[in-house]
């Protein structure tokens, strides 16, 4: 449902919060998420401090972090003397810099997660900051338990299954008429599944739509069948392959598309049925995002390109669309036959907070050493998106300093067999080039960092091949 920073304002404002944390809790973090010497813990939608004063009497260091300072207000005024470092940040839509770089023995989400649109991509990513042997711990009211006004802050069990996959180890427990989930290794692989089909006599023939916001993130629907899926369906009669593809969108999910463009055919067969799919990307999108047909989809979300990976079971023609948008996303993918379509692919805008304060990092650090004395380049630099051409990477990894290649392919025995240069060595390629605006250059071997690079000092009147 995501946060309404001015509703939960006058809620703490008010003097009202949660219930108190019980016996059954406390145990349940002693049992589960002991505090090692030196340990570190993230609580989550903090509230008024209740979890992260106990975390910390545990001897825990703890950040604590809620997206409203009424709560913060509250909880240095309830726990004067506890030691906790309290930070306003919407962990879901917040640049993470506040956080810094430490990594976390426990991440505790109390009574917070159901209150998060993209929950199972904000547990992934937080899961990703985990020392190793570390615990994400999800205590959450039941549905079951939930009065009709209270299902909104209460997951029911298709919600707990969408967002526990993707995990090497779940343990679900009960405490009380709360419902914990125990969450280890959060790099499961993504399984490409398929569903039953009907027998026919005729070749199935679909569209799906690849739809990215203004973060740059994908889109995905848990359906009822028990696995993540792209908006999408069968083409209804000669309806073109674009059209297919926003209709689709809007039935499932409520949103309009601005712009479409079939980027590739695939052609496989699944339980002996042929199957031909439109893979359509979406270019831009108006209106709300809703769950338009519950009976198929119990969610939608919003997720990385680089953690489509981890995700367990997706629908396998989704995997396939995805690594023909992002090759090498998703590794050990079923066999498909692809025809790209030749036609432009216009860039998507969108990109995370985090992506441009990393860039502008990357972009200083290989300036002050030297490697780029001129503008254009700099600017350059500082200006294209490096992390859209290393989709496999987080953010992290994809602006490292500007010091590092980034790898994003390997083969079977782990060797690097493709990679992004390092910046600083990009940089001061492009400067020996000594390009002049409206340069035509011939760029070879290049997986399109280096070539957006060029383009952006050769400028609008520039051509780049």
């Amino acid at each position: 449902m995501g946060i309404n920073r001015t509703v939960w304002s006058e809620h703490y404002s008010q003097g009202r919060g949660f219930r108190r944390l019980g016996g059954d809790e406390k145990k349940l973090i002693v049992e589960h998420a002991p505090a090692p010497e030196g340990g570190r813990a993230l609580d989550v939608g903090c509230g008024t401090g209740e979890m992260s004063a106990y975390l910390a009497s545990l001897g825990y260091e703890v950040d604590a972090v809620d997206a409203v300072d009424a709560a913060l207000a509250r909880a240095r005024t309830d726990h004067p003397e506890t030691a906790v470092r309290w930070l306003c940040l919407d962990i879901e839509r917040d640049d993470p810099a506040p956080l810094d770089n430490g990594l976390y023995d426990p991440v505790v989400f109390r009574l917070s997660v159901a209150f998060l649109h993209d929950r199972t991509r904000v547990l992934h990513t937080l899961g990703r900051r985990l020392r190793e042997g570390g615990t994400v711990l999800v205590i959450t009211p039941l549905a079951a338990h939930a009065s009709a006004e209270k299902r909104h802050i209460a997951l029911n069990e298709k919600e707990i299954t969408a967002l526990t996959c993707g995990w090497t180890s779940v343990q679900h427990i009960a405490v009380g008429d709360l419902a914990a989930l125990v969450l280890r290794g959060p790099c499961a692989d993504t399984v490409a599944t398929e569903r039953s089909v009907p027998a026919t006599g005729y070749a199935v023939a679909g569209a799906l739509a690849v739809v990215t916001n203004e973060h740059g993130r994908v889109l995905l629907g848990w359906s009822r069948r028990g696995m993540w899926e792209l908006p999408g369906g069968k083409i209804e009669g000669a309806e073109p392959l674009d059209e297919a593809a926003v209709r689709e969108l809007v039935e499932e999910t409520g949103l309009q598309a601005t712009g479409a463009n079939v980027v590739t055919i695939l052609t496989n067969a699944a339980q002996g049925v042929p199957r031909v799919t439109a893979v359509v990307r979406i270019t831009g999108i108006t209106g709300a995002l809703i769950t338009a047909e519950p009976e198929k989809f119990t969610r939608w979300e919003w997720h990385d390109p680089h953690g489509l990976g981890c995700l367990g079971p997706v629908f396998t023609p989704s995997t396939q669309a995805l690594n023909s948008v992002w090759p090498g996303v998703i590794p050990g993918l079923p066999p498909v036959h692809s025809y790209p379509v030749a036609v432009d692919r216009p860039p998507v805008p969108g990109e995370p907070a985090e992506a441009v304060r990393l860039r502008q990092a990357m972009a200083q650090t290989v300036i002050n050493r030297g490697w780029a004395s001129s503008e254009p380049v700099r600017s350059a630099l500082r200006t294209v998106p490096r992390h859209r051409f290393a989709p496999e990477a987080n953010l992290a990894a994809a602006y490292d300093g500007g010091d590092r290649a980034v790898i994003t392919r390997r083969d079977e025995t782990g060797t690097a067999i493709s990679a992004v240069s390092a910046a600083w060595l990009q940089a001061d390629m492009i400067e020996h080039l000594q390009l002049k605006p409206g340069a035509i250059v011939f760029e070879a071997g290049s997986g399109g960092y280096n070539a957006e690079l060029i383009a952006h000092v050769t400028g609008p009147e520039g051509r780049v091949r």
